[in-house]
């Protein structure tokens, strides 16, 4: 693409012809057009220059850069817009071509952007980015972020436009938001699970954090349809600052979409779907009320782009599961394991709400928290799991460059130093869980689903996963009491 294609407004004697987008002068190559980002740890206009000699032909920049020869240098304000710009253009602007879900919130994203996969993708072919995968046309490969960055949000759309997908599932962070990657995304549908307590080392406060997932639904095009729950605290603020079309889904007030009967269990949940003067009977494989949450917000976005409920009902008593998302570990033994996602303090409330609702005995808990990330919430963690739990074991998450132990002990604060114990090997406490638990107990295993990496000090390195862990805790506890 011709570099005046992109900014009219340059002399003919600064046209060039584009390669490429590149953003990190490391990857730079001959002919790319390089954007100098401000980011929270480094500034890219100090590396102007190596991507010059690397082979960038054009640099975007707000601040004075080190100049190198044979280079066009484009002065701007807002350098990130027109990264945002630049990238839908030079990748053929591939969100238009496709109906687009967004899906925002604390909790629930992945669950409804999967489901919409799921869905919808019997309707036409539908793609899915977030946090498990990147995946479309038969194509699954690991996501670098929940919502990348632009040059490789919209490099994934036309991919996924060249191969014939006509819908894409997009889970949307508040990071992504607040950094304002996703803001020349042609959403159809924005969908908004719920706000609770996350994310504030980043953010710093709640309100912050409120007004990162706001940036969604104000930018809305007016054509659009915003999906709000219409019982979580800050729908009034959502809806109030929306300029396109609004749909409603709940459980507790009134709603364009509202669940009536719920009824869930370890094996499913069913419940009366109320659309206006029509009532439809669901049965679905999804647990736990928060997921009837989920599956509202996806059946709405789903019919408010085109989809008949009736054309859905069927495919919901089977949804595809999701790894590491509320999974039942079922090896024969007498005693239920739960492996989750869970990571922020509504997610353990709703998941050990569930547990022990399914549960005839005691709950044990394995987890641990994120090293450099929010404090706070440690002992926040420790605190629900040791309403619930008989026994907490505390261990390693991704600690980073702090120390296990460290962090080990704001969460034992919470829990009660009585009530818990520390292993710092993820895999010894996931085994002397199950090993403890007796008949009718139940093992919840939370905080990295199935993750197969920790982060260290070192950087990221293998983990087998929560799930492979109990698996092999539970065969060798089922293997010794044969023998």
């Amino acid at each position: 693409m011709r570099l005046l294609e992109m900014f009219p407004a340059l002399p003919a004697s600064d046209d060039r012809e584009i390669e490429g987008i590149c953003i990190d002068s490391r990857k730079a190559e001959p002919g790319d057009l390089f954007f100098c980002l401000k980011g929270t740890e480094s500034d890219g206009h100090r590396f102007a220059g190596k991507a010059c000699r690397a082979g960038a032909c054009a640099v975007v920049c707000s601040d004075e850069v080190e100049k190198v020869e044979n280079t066009v240098y484009i002065k701007t304000e807002d350098v990130t817009g027109q990264l945002n710009r630049i990238c839908d253009l030079f990748c053929g602007r591939p969100g238009r071509e496709m109906t687009v879900f967004g899906v925002t919130g604390t909790n629930g994203k992945t669950t409804v952007a999967s489901i919409i996969e799921a869905v919808y993708g019997k309707k036409v072919s539908c793609g899915y980015m977030g946090t498990v995968a990147v995946r479309y046309g038969g194509i699954s490969k690991e996501s670098s972020l929940t919502t990348p960055d632009a040059v490789e949000l919209h490099s994934t759309l036309r991919e996924m436009r060249d191969h014939g997908v006509q819908a894409v599932a997009m889970e949307v962070s508040s990071h992504g938001l607040a950094m304002r990657r996703t803001d020349s995304v042609d959403f159809d549908v924005a969908v908004f699970t719920n706000l609770t307590y996350d994310h504030l080392d980043f953010h710093g406060t709640m309100e912050n954090y409120f007004e990162a997932k706001k940036r969604l639904f104000m930018d809305m095009k007016p054509e659009g349809t915003a999906v709000l729950n219409v019982d979580d605290v800050r729908f009034r603020e959502l809806r109030d600052c929306c300029r396109c079309d609004i749909r409603t889904y709940g459980i507790d007030a009134a709603a364009d979409y509202r669940a009536e009967n719920i009824r869930s269990g370890a094996e499913g949940s069913s419940f009366t779907l109320v659309c206006g003067e029509k009532r439809y009977e669901v049965k679905t494989n999804l647990s736990a009320l928060y997921n009837v949450y989920n599956l509202l917000g996806a059946v709405a976005a789903m019919n408010v782009a085109g989809m008949e409920i009736e054309e859905m009902l069927p495919l919901l008593s089977d949804l595809p599961r999701i790894d590491g998302r509320l999974e039942h570990m079922e090896h024969g033994q007498d005693f239920h394991i739960i492996v989750d996602y869970a990571h922020t303090p509504d997610g353990f409330e709703q998941v050990m709400r569930y547990a022990q609702s399914v549960t005839a005995g005691d709950l044990y808990c394995v987890f641990g928290c994120a090293g450099k990330r929010d404090k706070n919430k440690r002992e926040m963690l420790g605190r629900i799991a040791g309403k619930y739990c008989r026994k907490v074991f505390v261990t390693e998450e991704d600690p980073r460059d702090e120390k296990v132990e460290d962090i080990a002990e704001a969460i034992m604060e919470g829990a009660g130093w009585e009530q818990s114990i520390f292993i710092a090997d993820r895999r010894k406490p996931i085994e002397e869980a199950i090993n403890t638990a007796g008949r009718g107990d139940c093992v919840l295993i939370l905080g990295k689903g199935r993750e197969i990496y920790m982060d260290r000090e070192d950087g990221r390195q293998p983990w087998m996963g929560d799930d492979e862990a109990a698996q092999a805790a539970i065969e060798e506890r089922m293997r010794r009491g044969r023998a």
